[in-house]
């Protein structure tokens, strides 16, 4: 009697637990043999928080690294995670050192033609300056004549330079360009550049951590934060699938309102972009 009592309340028990997405083998089965032998080699962008980067331990955190490990749990693959900076991971990708970059990607064209890209939620820009400093960049125009220092290789150099080609181009922006984020930042706080510029989610993380700077009110062009992978792989389906299934069961919210982002930049369809079907162009 008392061992059916304690069936009973262990059962109830497992019964009010959260269910825990595992291997879904609809996911599993779409994908390339290969990958079902060897696993998926995850090339992670080590330095653009709260989507990717090393924490004072080494460790690969950020929102894009639980979709990538949450993926890893749903298509019961290894992923290796490969920490590297922004500008080795398409050349990476298209060597095959790399199956996937998780680099939180925004689409160009130049970009459709080396890959295609699964989106996983949608950022802005923004600019960011010392907290002391008079800067309120409320409009674009505010942003003309201003030294900027960005990302080598970053979307964001595109967007800079439409904004000398239109809007600012009796008064260009001076881009000053570096091999990280953290060293644009550092120019900015060593007064080198006036102001940097990055994806709003990123550089609103970064102000919260430091207070030394702050970000513009300022959000232009929100565009697709994607997963890369190499033109006409399979595995881009899988993926963009793979996020679907986390959209219906809840758990892209529960990833997203753990980084404080379970606000207008979710998506509420999976979506994979290719030179064929672009998007944000």
């Amino acid at each position: 009697m008392i061992r059916s009592i304690l069936a009973g309340c262990i059962l109830g028990a497992m019964l009010a637990m959260p269910a825990l997405a595992g291997v879904i083998p609809a996911l599993h089965d779409k994908l390339p043999q290969e990958y079902k032998d060897k696993g998926v080699k995850a090339a992670v962008f080590n330095d653009w928080a709260p989507d990717e980067f090393l924490d004072s331990d080494g460790q690969l955190k950020g929102w894009s690294v639980d979709i990538a490990k949450e993926m890893e749990t749903r298509l019961g693959v290894p992923f290796t995670f490969e920490g590297t900076s922004f500008d080795a991971i398409i050349p990476g990708i298209q060597s095959k050192r790399f199956d996937a970059g998780f680099a939180s990607f925004g689409t160009t064209a130049e970009r459709l033609k080396a890959l295609d890209f699964v989106s996983q939620r949608r950022i802005g820009t923004s600019f960011a300056y010392p907290a002391d400093s008079k800067l309120d960049i409320k409009s674009v125009s505010e942003a003309c004549g201003l030294t900027v220092a960005v990302l080598n290789g970053s979307w964001d150099i595109g967007l800079l330079e439409r904004l000398n080609a239109n809007e600012c181009k009796d008064k260009p922006v001076v881009m000053q360009t570096h091999g990280t984020q953290a060293q644009a930042e550092l120019a900015v706080r060593s007064n080198r550049a006036q102001a940097t510029v990055g994806g709003s989610v990123k550089l609103a993380y970064m102000a919260k951590q430091t207070a030394d700077l702050k970000v513009s009110p300022l959000v232009l062009s929100p565009v697709n934060s994607c997963i890369g992978v190499r033109k006409n792989d399979p595995l881009g389906q899988v993926l963009a699938d793979t996020i679907q299934s986390m959209i219906d069961d809840g758990t892209y919210e529960k990833i997203m309102a753990k980084w404080g982002l379970n606000d207008a930049g979710m998506l509420s369809k999976a979506l994979l972009i290719t030179e064929e079907h672009p998007a944000d162009l």
